[in-house]
């Protein structure tokens, strides 16, 4: 049997369902791929014990437990958008969302090495308050950072790739205030 044949006779149900669970396997992987990188610069393991790649764990008593609403640091958002004196950094989050908890020591961190330069802001994206800036930032995904130039208006999105390196956040950071001060 020939390829047209085959095309001629594939059932296209079959088929986008095949390729739909393709996807999904795909996407699952490399989210698993970046939790792993994001928990192992949390946690601060290099490299893989023989042990954790073989069966899952329990989270290690050193990894953050506190939801991102309980972190106090940072302004409000609303406050953070009128200061045209310094540039923003805002945080979109769920409180339910595993990456945001343990993305939150590194945002902290981040507030601590930037405060002078930012205005750090968090916005949970369950509150309906905020209904206008998701919108607005077209939030899909969590945890999302978007540095924002208040004065002009704009914004450049910090992409979660980054997120285990503190080194390149702060250069990104730094860059950024440079151009936007």
């Amino acid at each position: 049997m020939g390829f047209k044949e085959c095309w001629a006779n594939l059932d296209k149900k079959d088929a986008l369902k095949t390729t739909l669970l393709a996807l999904v396997l795909v996407s699952t992987t490399f989210g698993a791929f970046q939790s792993y990188k994001l928990t192992n610069y949390v946690v601060g393991d290099s490299q893989p014990s023989a042990s954790s790649a073989s069966a899952p764990a329990a989270p290690a008593a050193d990894q953050p437990t506190k939801k991102p609403s309980e972190y106090k640091f940072g302004i409000p958002y609303e406050k953070a958008v009128k200061d045209t004196k310094k540039p923003m950094i805002v945080l979109f989050y769920a409180d339910w969302c595993g990456f945001c908890v343990r993305f939150m020591p590194i945002y902290e961190q981040l507030y601590k090495n930037h405060k002078n330069q930012f205005n750090f802001a968090k916005i949970n994206v369950e509150d309906n308050k905020y209904k206008d800036a998701v919108e607005k930032y077209e939030i899909s995904a969590f945890p999302t950072v978007f540095m924002v130039n208040t004065k002009a208006d704009t914004h450049e999105h910090l992409k979660n790739e980054n997120f285990g390196d503190m080194n390149k956040l702060d250069e990104l950071l730094n860059n950024f205030y440079n151009q936007n001060k």
